[in-house]
């Protein structure tokens, strides 16, 4: 078994979508029996998931999607192209290579409609991408096709060329009554680390 990690770490004053609120990453106390950390961010910080309220689809928000829609059989789309199916889809795009330039939040690919249309039509439970959108700058028709089917998104992944054709997907993320959060998420590759055939107990 293998776990491959697939977050950006949270630093202080790491790279944001143009806009959002900078990280600030700050010790507040410390003495000979402990530290105390303070951390400001934005929800949309780093690697992190969005529910059908960030784009007005619904009320539901982060900590309404049940952790069993938030762990299934993931698999690799690259190219554009759909493979094999899944729980979860992981869109390789190799944007991910450009974090922390100063280019990597401008021209951005995003997906097409197309692909976002076929992952709505095989039921997904969610779409991870490895760069800032599944939209083009500025563009937000993809997210609200996927959020308002209720597939919720992952943005800002990395590591996707370790990724194998199929693999277990974890996404977990903070249990915030808001529409976006940070997440941890990696897969599990190799023996135990589940497979289709238990699909039933992860559908809607």
């Amino acid at each position: 078994m293998k776990i491959i990690d697939l977050t950006h770490k949270i630093e202080d004053s790491m790279p944001v979508f143009p806009g959002d609120p900078p990280v600030k990453l700050r010790i507040e106390s410390s003495d000979a029996d402990y530290i105390t950390s303070s951390l400001s961010l934005g929800m949309h910080t780093g690697t992190h998931i969005d529910a059908p309220l960030h784009a007005h689809c619904s009320a539901l928000t982060v900590d309404g999607i049940g952790l069993e829609e938030l762990t299934g059989e993931g698999f690799l789309v690259s190219g554009g192209e759909i493979l094999n199916g899944g729980d979860i889809a992981v869109i390789r795009t190799g944007w991910s290579s450009r974090w922390g330039s100063e280019g990597y939040f401008r021209d951005y690919p995003g997906i097409k409609r197309r692909l976002a249309e076929e992952l709505v039509e095989h039921e997904v439970l969610g779409v991870c991408v490895d760069g800032p959108s599944v939209d083009r700058p500025g563009e937000t028709d993809i997210h609200k096709l996927l959020l308002k089917n209720g597939i919720w998104i992952v943005e800002n992944i990395t590591n996707t060329d370790l990724l194998p054709p199929k693999f277990r997907l974890f996404v977990v993320p903070l249990s915030v009554r808001a529409e976006a959060s940070p997440a941890r998420v990696f897969a599990v590759t190799g023996s135990g680390s589940g497979s289709s055939k238990d699909r039933s107990s992860f559908q809607r």
